[in-house]
């Protein structure tokens, strides 16, 4: 099965896990703007597209025996200027310089990782998240707009006019399933939904298109709206439906009944339980299948 994933952050990552011991073919397309911490820095000196969460997903996706994947999300404790920089997101610096191309970068990187599914930034180029307040006041950059107080009334990139990577568009348009999120709406899920060339692949795809809604309300502005009305808000934001169905807390429960219902990682009350997520996306892939193979006999 061809497995399109979009988002960004933790939750990216929770399902590229899930899914890395199944036979499919996995993309994900990952969101680059992100302005804080270790990436933050990088950007602001380098003006690169955001490092961490593209590290955080191949890493997710390497053997964890892999003495690069320790060694990459190790970071730097002593007082210099590699203090709180993880050795993955220099790495891939040095290899944005290296390759001129943030792709190539991370096609190396996987390379070094042993990671054959392909990674992808949403676009090339360095861009930042806008919003607009409801008082119409600009807001730009990721960390800031998610410390905002309240919805804002827009949200866009601060240059409209970026490209996609073009793999990542084939693979959209080819894929059997997309999966949207989880992970911060505003910050992780939007900002690759407000690619045009994304857009309009996610409109013309034949593939389904499923959201995966968040396990708790977000620590942020969005904890206003219920996890289970986000897909909604997001696409009535951004102006259209990127989603054909969403997979909610209470689905994961009633598709996987093998065991009790449990939705929460026993670590975290904020990640999904990656077992239940692989069985009940597995599951899915399966009814897929028996579509496709049914309308073929038809």
């Amino acid at each position: 099965m061809r497995i399109v994933c979009i988002g960004g952050g933790h939750g990216l990552s929770t399902v590229l896990e899930a899914l890395n011991s199944g036979n499919h073919h996995l993309s994900a397309v990952i969101a680059t703007t992100d302005n804080g911490g270790s990436t933050g820095r990088l950007r602001a000196d380098k003006r690169l597209v955001a490092l961490g969460d593209i590290r955080r997903c191949i890493d997710t996706l390497a053997s964890k025996n892999h003495l690069m994947s320790a060694l990459s999300q190790h970071r730097f404790a002593f007082e210099h200027d590699v203090k709180g920089h993880s050795v993955g997101n220099l790495i891939l610096s040095a290899l944005c310089e290296l390759n001129q191309s943030p792709s190539k970068a991370i096609h190396e990187y996987a390379r070094l990782l042993n990671v054959d599914h392909a990674i992808y930034p949403m676009s090339e180029s360095p861009v930042d998240l806008v919003a607009i307040s409801q008082n119409g006041t600009l807001i730009e950059g990721e960390c800031e707009v998610d410390a905002l107080s309240e919805l804002p009334q827009a949200l866009s990139l601060s240059d409209g006019t970026i490209s996609a990577v073009p793999e990542a568009v084939r693979d959209i348009y080819n894929a059997d399933i997309v999966l949207i999120g989880p992970g911060s709406a505003l910050t992780s899920v939007t900002p690759p939904l407000l690619v045009n060339d994304i857009k309009n692949a996610l409109l013309n795809t034949s593939a389904c298109r499923v959201f995966i809604e968040n396990v708790c309300k977000e620590n942020s502005v969005m904890s206003s709206i219920p996890p289970s009305e986000h897909a909604a808000w997001i696409a009535n934001l951004i102006g259209y439906k990127f989603f054909d169905l969403c997979l909610s807390v209470d689905a994961l429960g009633a598709m996987d009944t093998r065991v009790e219902f449990n939705c929460l990682n026993h670590k975290s009350i904020s990640t999904h339980n990656k077992q239940q997520l692989k069985f009940v996306i597995e599951s899915m892939i399966d009814h897929t299948k028996k579509e496709k193979l049914t309308s073929l006999i038809h």
